[in-house]
């Protein structure tokens, strides 16, 4: 016999065997009677529409054959090793951890099993959200993720996908928004590295910034972009990055890249591109105050600091 909740059972584990664990021990498995026994009224009125719709149920009494067909598909799924929610008490699972320790006591595994909600197919929402960690590296890894390699997850359907791509892009707002509340003074290469390395840890490709600057060393408005490429680099012509710098209204400017490898050691392509810009910064009287180049970790290399004979 094919049993109409035995797919649903697959890919909604905690759910369907919570309801059919509670409907199997009755003879008439009423809506009422199944909210009574803990199973939320929704999810009991839409599980036995479906038993009914599919003759399982026939006037609200088990079909006999159907009733023992869902004891032995429970048996069988009793049988798997428990997962790791099911392990966990009921104050250390993520929402009520999150209610009762607050939401910055969850691991990173925790907190995106709370955006997943549900498992995927024999794996738990806690295994599910660990294998998505791993699989893109970590918690850096998934953020970088756009949302075509999102949906390429296994597990991952398009609202599931939807829903981590917008948590991860409501943060990097919140983090722009903070930034945009006053004008950052950057005197120092610590100053524009802790001002914008957590927004380029996020970037999986290599990008050139001008940072505009006024008289006093304030950035004027936000860091302009002026190119984006691939791992093998960017491109940084003087042009472009003028353009940017006169039409902020800037006296100063720093450059700034990022290296997706992690190593912020400059190459010879940027000490070479810092000398073009330091020149074109003199013709220009745009003063090029540093090139700061990205690296991983809070890594980071400051060309004027290493390579001063670039400004000369």
């Amino acid at each position: 016999m094919v049993l109409a909740l035995a797919s649903a059972l697959r890919l909604q584990p905690d759910t369907v065997r919570r309801f059919l664990g509670a409907a199997v021990v009755c003879d008439v498995p009423a809506p009422a009677t199944l909210a009574a026994a803990g199973v939320p009224r929704y999810e009991a009125d839409l599980w036995c529409r479906r038993l009914e719709a599919a003759g399982e149920l026939a006037s609200g009494s088990w079909v006999a054959e159907a009733r023992d067909g869902y004891r032995a598909l429970l048996t069988d799924v009793s049988d798997r090793p428990a997962r790791r929610l099911d392990r966990l008490h009921d104050d250390d699972r993520p929402r009520e951890k999150a209610l009762h320790s607050g939401i910055k006591s969850l691991s990173d595994t925790e907190l995106l099993a709370l955006l997943l909600r549900t498992g995927v197919g024999d794996e738990g929402v806690m295994e599910f959200a660990d294998r998505l960690l791993a699989d893109h590296d970590g918690l850096l890894g998934l953020a970088r993720s756009d949302l075509d390699a999102l949906l390429d997850a296994r597990g991952l359907g398009p609202a599931k996908a939807t829903e981590i791509a917008a948590a991860f892009e409501l943060a990097a707002r919140i983090a722009t928004a903070t930034r945009r509340r006053e004008r950052p003074l950057l005197r120092t290469p610590e100053d524009v590295v802790a001002f914008l390395a957590a927004d380029a840890a996020l970037i999986g490709h290599e990008q050139f910034w001008c940072l505009p600057l006024d008289a006093r060393s304030c950035l004027i408005g936000e860091p302009r972009v002026v190119s984006k490429g691939d791992v093998d680099g960017t491109d940084a012509g003087p042009r472009a990055f003028f353009r940017l710098a006169l039409s902020a209204g800037a006296s100063r400017c720093i450059a700034v890249h990022n290296h997706p490898t992690g190593d912020p050691a400059p190459s010879a392509s940027d000490r070479a591109v810092t000398s073009r810009l330091a020149q074109a910064g003199r013709i220009l009287d745009v003063t090029l105050v540093d090139h700061i180049v990205l690296g991983d970790g809070g890594r980071f290399a400051s060309i004027r600091r290493d390579c001063p004979e670039c400004f000369r």
